[in-house]
C-alpha cells in the first residue's frame, strides 16, 4: 500500500483549524479523516504527514468553510453596526420590537457598547443606562469607574457617564424610571427631556417634564453635578456620596438615589439605600430600580 493509502488507512492524532464565519455553527465533525474530506463542502488542504515506527500517523489538515450572507441578514447585520442607541435599532430593524435583551450599540459611532434593550415598555426603544435588581454588583465605586461604566448588560449595570453624556447631547432624549418596592408595588417615572453634560461639566444633568405614578424625585437636581465618593460636587460640608454609600446627582444630598447602598429588605427611614421619596414617603430601600433612555428620532 502506498503512503497515500496509509494516510487515510491509519487513524492516529489528527489536528485541523477552522476558520470563517457562519449564520449558524457547522455541525461537529465526526469521523475519520477521509470521510471528513470526501463528505464536506469545505476547502482543504494536506499540510504535513509525520509516521515514525510502532506509532500512529499523524495528519495535519487546513480547513476552511466559506458562508455567503445574504437578503435580510446582510442588510440587519450592516445595520445593526450603525445604530447609537436602542431606539435606532427599533427604528432601523422594526422586528425586534417586543424582544428585550442585549444589543451592540456605538454612541460615538466608533467604540463598541454592550447595552441592555427594553424593546417592550411604552412602545420600546429604550436604552437602560442603570439596572439594580439584586445587589450583586457594588455600586459604591470610584469618579473614573462611573465615567466608564461597570457591570453586566444582562444584569446590574451603570452604563458609564461618558457614554450616557454622548447617547444624550447628540439628540434630544427622555427618560423612564421604574421602581418596585419589596412588597411587589410597581411604579413610574417619567421626564420628556433628559440630559448629561461632559466631563469638565461634572456631568451635570438636566431634567425635566415629570409624568408618571412614581412622584417626581429627580426635577429638584435639574442643574446639580454628579458626585462620587472620591470627588464630592455637592453643597454639603460632607460628602452626600460618603455619606449615602453612592453616586448621584446631590445638592443638598437628595430625594433620590438609585445608586446608593442595595439593602436586602424594605428598610424605612433610611438614605443608605435605592432610595426614590416620594414613592414611600419613608425612604423606603428599592428592591428593583432602571433607567432607560430613549432618544428622539
Amino acid at each position: 500500500m502506498g503512503s497515500f493509502g496509509i494516510l487515510f488507512f491509519i487513524f492516529g492524532l489528527v489536528d485541523y483549524f477552522v476558520t470563517g464565519i457562519a449564520v449558524e455553527p457547522h455541525s461537529k465533525i465526526k469521523g475519520n479523516v477521509e470521510s471528513l474530506l470526501e463528505l464536506t463542502p469545505w476547502n482543504w488542504k494536506h499540510l504535513n504527514t509525520s509516521l515514525k515506527i510502532d506509532s500512529p500517523v499523524t495528519v495535519d489538515v487546513a480547513l476552511t468553510s466559506h458562508y455567503r450572507l445574504t437578503g435580510k441578514h446582510l442588510n440587519e447585520f450592516f445595520k445593526l453596526q450603525t445604530q447609537t442607541d436602542c431606539a435606532s435599532i427599533l427604528k432601523a430593524i422594526p422586528n425586534t420590537k417586543g424582544r428585550d435583551g442585549v444589543y451592540t450599540i456605538y454612541p460615538d459611532m466608533k467604540t463598541r457598547k454592550l447595552v441592555y434593550c427594553d424593546m417592550t415598555t411604552d412602545g420600546g426603544g429604550w436604552t437602560v443606562i442603570l439596572n439594580r435588581m439584586d445587589g450583586s454588583v457594588d455600586f459604591y465605586r470610584s469618579w473614573q469607574t462611573y465615567k466608564e461604566g461597570f457591570g453586566k448588560a444582562d444584569g446590574e449595570y451603570w452604563l458609564g457617564n461618558e457614554d450616557i453624556h454622548l447617547l444624550t447631547t447628540r439628540t434630544k432624549n427622555e427618560l423612564r424610571i421604574d421602581l418596585q418596592k419589596f412588597s411587589g408595588e410597581k411604579a413610574y417615572a417619567k421626564y420628556s427631556n433628559f440630559s448629561i453634560g461632559s466631563e469638565s461639566e461634572k456631568y451635570k444633568i438636566l431634567v425635566g417634564g415629570y409624568s408618571g405614578n412614581a412622584g417626581d424625585s429627580l426635577s429638584a437636581n435639574n442643574g446639580l453635578k454628579f458626585s462620587t465618593k472620591d470627588q464630592d460636587n455637592d453643597s454639603m460640608v460632607k460628602s452626600c456620596a460618603v455619606v449615602h454609600e453612592g453616586a448621584w446627582w446631590f445638592g443638598a444630598c437628595s430625594r433620590s438615589n438609585l445608586n446608593g447602598l442595595y439593602q436586602k429588605s424594605a428598610l424605612k427611614w433610611t438614605w443608605k439605600g435605592i432610595v426614590w421619596y416620594h414613592f414611600d414617603k419613608g425612604g423606603v430601600s428599592m428592591k428593583n430600580a432602571r433607567m432607560m433612555i430613549r432618544s428622539k428620532i
